[in-house]
């Protein structure tokens, strides 16, 4: 990727996280960035498109940080664990991309193409958890609840610890994560 082009997603990530899509004109994410307007439009011919372009390289760079990590050898249970903490940890460390997917994710400017195109590649995070269906280990539902299930519990623990950060301690962490796992498991 293009420096310039990196640097007007960077700014654009951290003013829409802040002011949302209308309270964010090109003409503010050029000047933030140090770039012309027109450069802006070089790279993105619309705002429609640079929001777009910005939810997939979100997207992907938290499916890049989470990936990788699964073990045939361990128990579901520690799998899944190890999948929701690295979602967990990213949100804590990188909270303007975890705040950008969680504000955006059901917005009418990303394209329905957008979400299936980096949908597809979450898909493969579905398969630890159709294991357990097999093994009857967690309760048998259907993906989107399933997702939307891990999806809350993450997205309340990030926010429970950016609220209360003293209490954010590994005996806490894991408390959240029983909750969860305390919910599908069988």
């Amino acid at each position: 990727m293009k420096e310039k082009e990196q640097k007007i997603l960077d700014t654009s990530l951290k003013l829409f996280v802040e002011r949302g899509f209308h309270g964010t004109s090109t003409a503010e994410i050029a000047k933030t960035a140090g770039i012309a307007t027109g450069t802006l439009f070089h790279y993105f011919k619309t705002k429609e498109e640079l929001i777009n372009r910005l939810y997939i390289h979100t997207k992907e760079s938290i499916l890049e940080e989470v990936q990788g990590d699964y073990d045939e050898d361990k128990p579901l249970k520690e799998n899944i664990k190890s999948l929701w903490l690295k979602f967990v940890s990213f949100g804590i460390k990188d909270p303007y991309k975890f705040n950008f997917i969680m504000t955006f994710h059901c917005s009418p400017y990303i394209t329905s193409f957008t979400k299936g195109r980096i949908e597809e590649k979450f898909v493969e995070l579905l398969e630890i958890y159709k294991k357990g269906f097999k093994e009857d280990e967690i309760k048998e539902m259907y993906d989107e609840l399933l997702m939307d299930c891990f999806w809350g519990n993450i997205l309340n623990t990030i926010m429970h610890f950016e609220k209360n950060p003293e209490k954010m301690n590994q005996k806490n962490i894991d408390l959240s994560f029983e909750l969860f796992w305390d919910g599908i498991s069988k």
